[in-house]
């Protein structure tokens, strides 16, 4: 009786958090039903891409505390990897998983030196792991050097595949989020987030747990490259390796609220929707606006969106 009483107690609370996941996905499922021109299912659908990777570097940065500028190779690799693959006869799942492999590896190799160090250092030791990957990356032949590599289509293209695709690995990149943030690894990982040596002293063993973590959210960040490389088929190492991927995976979640399971789903539709938007008319424009926005909500709120809505519903409470 204790034991299905627990078990209740547990199950429950799981269903709430997940019961706005999947009205969400089925309220984004729908939106082809409404007929919408092809250019708001690509915005979508890049919105998608950002939301998985966004979601992904939030386990790592957001849990854990440890700012990496580093992402842009994992999206990078898993868009090469999967690129490749897919020319080579391996289908199109296999080929994002493969990807996602692929960069799982990479994270344990940049991880085993950079998580030795802590602060600004592991920050500036990401950035320049990023920068060498996409110079080499840029020299090698096989993967089409600076030219880029294309794929060549199996069939006729179909956007809304590629749209449900996106809209799967986004949900399931917010799931693990949640998985992850109400479990005991996740609960290590936002002990190593406050106070690293007291995690130790309590049992985390914050070098593995760093690990893993990182890992988690590099398969991701991967699969998310996957994705889009497979409706763009067509990918260089300066648009997929570039520093402002590395920045544009960060910046989401603080605008969204870093640290949370929705920040990063909010930043990522706010940048996926006005980047793809502006870069079209005003092609520098949208740094000018981000920088802008990123200097606002480091000064003002830091918890970014979900902060702002929480202090709301707080003083309607208070007034109420």
């Amino acid at each position: 009786m204790n034991a299905a009483a627990a078990s209740k107690r547990t199950l429950f609370p799981n269903l709430a958090r997940a019961a706005p996941l999947l009205l969400l996905v089925i309220a984004v499922a729908a939106i082809p039903a409404a007929h919408p021109s092809p250019n708001v299912i690509r915005l979508v659908f890049v919105s998608l891409v950002w939301v998985a990777a966004s979601a992904a570097w939030n386990i790592l940065g957001g849990f854990a505390g440890q700012v990496s500028f580093g992402f842009a190779v994992f999206y990078g690799l898993g868009a090469y990897t999967t690129a490749i693959a897919y020319s080579a006869g391996v289908n199109r799942f296999g080929s994002i998983l493969l990807g996602a492999v692929v960069a799982m590896l990479a994270s344990l190799l940049i991880g085993l030196p950079t998580f030795r160090l802590t602060g600004p250092y592991f920050a500036i030791a990401t950035i320049g792991v990023s920068e060498a990957v996409r110079v080499v990356m840029t020299n090698l032949e096989f993967t089409g050097g600076a030219s880029g590599y294309r794929i060549l289509e199996k069939g006729i293209f179909n956007q809304l595949l590629h749209f449900y695709i996106a809209l799967a690995l986004a949900a399931i990149a917010v799931g693990i989020s949640m998985l992850v943030r109400y479990s005991k690894f996740g609960l290590a990982l936002l002990a190593i987030r406050e106070d690293e040596e007291a995690a130790s002293d309590l049992g985390v063993n914050p070098f593995r747990t760093k690990l893993l973590a990182h890992a988690v959210g590099a398969a991701l960040t991967a699969a998310a490259g996957g994705v889009y490389v497979g409706y763009a088929a067509y990918i260089y190492p300066e648009g997929v390796f570039a520093f402002s991927i590395s920045v544009a995976i960060l910046l989401m979640p603080i605008i969204g609220g870093v640290g949370t399971i929705w920040g990063p789903v909010i930043g990522a539709v706010v940048y996926g929707l006005v980047h793809e938007e502006l870069i079209a008319s005003f092609p520098e424009f949208h740094l000018l606006l981000f920088g802008s926005l990123l200097i606002l909500i480091i000064l003002f709120e830091p918890a970014g969106v979900v902060g702002l809505v929480n202090k709301l519903i707080r003083l309607v409470r208070r007034r109420s």
